[in-house]
């Protein structure tokens, strides 16, 4: 008899631990940087739904049924703030499944939602995640802690070679199609002029203003975007004898592309 119920113990642990090993866990996030920065916190411990592609305008994107039934499968949505996002809280509302995690800062007014382009603005963000996951998942915490305190090693290390890249330039001026290095540019005292004016490409008198003030302030680099238009950008950079450099402010790699990115402004900019 004893023979038979350890048995029968045994089995149900074995059991139990199959189950448990086979549960999936799933979250959602707006763009793929957030899905960098989950990933670097929660490990293998999760599967991230993505909801914006790579190379696209994450300021116009059409939702399809099938994603917001994916975030509805989610325990957790991380939103960055974008356009599109009020209709996924308004969807979570309505089932009474808010877990809804706004990664901006509480203190912002500014509708630029690209606070993940400045590192020092991610720290804050990679607190929320890692407090959010762990209470979500309790037994995963202290797996969460350290990956975090792992992570924000690597941010301030990615920030002092930025910085060491940035600093003493000869100028500080960049245009860019899309204005969304605002941020960036912020963090490391660039400034960022737009072409792209409130969404809408620049009308012929602004395009000309435009030009006028890149050939006076000798500006030598136009960055552009997969995902929007470049002809206008290469136009500009034509007329000013400027250089047209490719970055991606969605990309999935967000530290390499960072360090690109500020590589490039140096050679630029120097």
């Amino acid at each position: 008899m004893e023979r038979f119920c350890n048995a029968v113990c045994l089995f149900f642990l074995i059991l139990c631990s199959v189950l448990f090993a086979g549960e999936s866990y799933k979250v959602s996030v707006s763009i793929p940087p957030v899905g960098y920065f989950v990933s670097k916190i929660a490990g293998d411990s999760l599967t991230i739904n993505v909801l914006v592609p790579q190379n696209s305008d994450e300021h116009h994107l059409e939702l399809k049924p099938q994603d917001l039934i994916e975030v509805e499968k989610s325990d957790l949505y991380f939103a960055s703030g974008l356009e599109f996002e009020r209709k996924i809280i308004r969807q979570l509302k309505r089932k009474g499944n808010f877990n809804v995690i706004a990664l901006n800062p509480k203190n912002l007014r500014d509708p630029d939602p690209h606070t993940w382009l400045d590192p020092l603005l991610v720290k804050k963000q990679a607190h929320l995640i890692a407090k959010a996951l762990s209470k979500k998942y309790p037994q995963n915490k202290i797996l969460y802690e350290k990956n975090l305190e792992n992570f924000l090693e690597e941010i301030d290390g990615l920030h002092m070679k930025m910085k060491d890249l940035l600093s003493g330039l000869r100028s500080n001026k960049f245009i860019v199609y899309h204005p969304s290095w605002n941020y960036f540019a912020k963090a490391y005292n660039l400034v960022q002029i737009p072409i792209e004016i409130e969404g809408k490409e620049p009308k012929p008198r602004d395009l000309q203003e435009l030009i006028k003030r890149a050939k006076k302030e000798n500006i030598k680099i136009v960055f552009v975007q997969e995902g929007f238009p470049d002809t206008i950008a290469r136009n500009i950079a034509s007329e000013c004898g400027a250089d047209v450099v490719s970055i991606n402010h969605l990309s999935a790699d967000w530290e390499a592309e960072l360090l690109k990115t500020a590589q490039v402004l140096h050679n630029a900019l120097k």
